[in-house]
């Protein structure tokens, strides 16, 4: 299982909601910096977003973006930790689930890769907290 202990945690969103606010510099300042999907902080996004990241939060659907990059995001002196949700049709560990098959290519290249995926039950439970706090099906 991982665990994390952050004593000042900023979360970043991948929204767009950061551009031109120049928070960069204090983000930067926390202990733990998490990121969602593949959002950037390179490219010109640093001043804005900062430009470490700790752990990245990413959907089964955003796998195949950080895929494209593999270097950028797995690659030597990269140190985030990456957990992965999704459903249990891409999730599958039976040689079924698509986005597990990728993350397993991604591990067996870049060994060092610190990849997590969520459990068939902690999936459920977001599922749960989701329909109860949106009304809506995932």
């Amino acid at each position: 299982p991982l665990k994390l202990h952050c004593e000042v945690c900023s979360i970043v969103s991948s929204s767009g909601q950061m551009l031109g606010r120049e928070a960069g510099a204090e983000i930067d300042q926390s202990s733990c910096i998490w990121r969602m999907n593949n959002a950037p902080t390179r490219g010109g996004f640093e001043r804005d977003v900062g430009r470490r990241t700790d752990l990245r939060v990413v959907s089964h659907t955003s796998v195949p973006l950080l895929i494209q990059k593999p270097q950028h995001f797995f690659g030597q002196g990269n140190e985030t930790v990456y957990v992965v949700w999704g459903p249990l049709r891409n999730m599958r560990q039976d040689g079924k689930g698509i986005v597990y098959n990728m993350l397993r290519q991604a591990v067996e290249n870049y060994p060092h890769a610190r990849i997590y995926v969520t459990t068939e039950e902690r999936m459920n439970y977001c599922d749960t907290v989701f329909k109860k706090e949106t009304g809506k099906d995932r």
